[in-house]
């Protein structure tokens, strides 16, 4: 659950690029563009004049294209996010039920645990054993340290 946003911000830009209209504007602006460098303001002025209206009114369609483009994204980044942690959380819910009373690691009479061996161990009550449940405790608390690092 720690990397969920990691993953979401490295799985977002395969799921959601830009629109065909976006990508199509961007590409009339560039043309326009490269004309109006070619158009003598001095000796063509209205040519000029009307090759500059006609980038600006592509922008603005290019700027109300890229805002919805970008509550689609929001709602992709959003679902990602939160549904991967739903995912992840029902998927170690699972885990923490059916496999409650399972041990992870059995350790030999040579280990003692004592005084942590009943937290550590709970609720399966195997001695000298790690239980599933702590295991997933342990592992999230050192999955979120590892993600505060990497940030």
């Amino acid at each position: 659950m720690a990397f969920a946003p990691k993953l979401s911000k490295t799985i977002l830009p395969f799921v959601c690029r830009d629109s065909a209209e976006v990508i199509a504007r961007r590409k009339e602006i560039v043309k326009l563009r490269t004309e109006l460098a070619k158009i003598s303001m001095r000796d063509e002025y209205t040519k000029y004049v009307k090759c500059e209206r006609e980038i600006s009114k592509l922008e603005v369609s290019l700027s109300e294209a890229k805002s919805r483009d970008n509550v689609k994204r929001v709602a992709y980044e959003y679902g990602l996010h939160y549904g991967g942690l739903a995912v992840l959380g029902l998927c170690m819910m699972y885990i923490s039920i059916f496999y409650r009373y399972s041990t992870v690691i059995v350790f030999g009479d040579n280990f003692n645990f004592e005084p942590f061996s009943g937290l550590i161990n709970f609720p399966a009550k195997v001695p000298n054993s790690i239980s599933v449940v702590f295991w997933i405790v342990v592992n999230n608390f050192v999955a979120r340290t590892l993600a505060g690092y990497v940030q």
